[in-house]
């Protein structure tokens, strides 16, 4: 009987893990501006199979602008940027090469499946 409740409980411990990996892979549905454009620059940066060393870290202008920096692994700086003026565009850069330019909510799309 000790048996069964010992499996049971092991059991029980490693489907919870797993579901807990899986949710923390899942980007949240929806989010502020400044959160969907970390993902969606994120998003190109993989697409672009960039090696991330430091992922983009955001900040709000009080415009409303949207400014993210990181690095790649060759130490060069990473850009992401939603202008103030243009809301729905994202801009990625790493270093001096711009990868993308563009709308914003089709990067989000792609990454969703859409």
């Amino acid at each position: 009987m000790r048996r069964t409740w010992a499996l049971a409980a092991l059991v029980v411990a490693a489907a919870s893990l797993t579901a807990c990996t899986q949710v923390q892979a899942i980007a949240p549905v929806g989010g502020t501006h400044l959160e969907e454009v970390r993902y969606a620059g994120i998003d190109v940066l993989q697409s672009a199979k960039i090696d991330i060393l430091t992922a983009p870290v955001c900040t709000r202008a009080t415009d409303g602008g949207v400014s993210c920096t990181g690095e790649t692994l060759t130490k060069e700086t990473i850009t992401v940027s939603s202008p103030a003026s243009a809301k729905t565009t994202l801009i990625v850069k790493v270093g001096d090469t711009t990868l993308y330019d563009g709308d914003l909510q089709p990067v989000l799309d792609k990454a969703a499946g859409k």
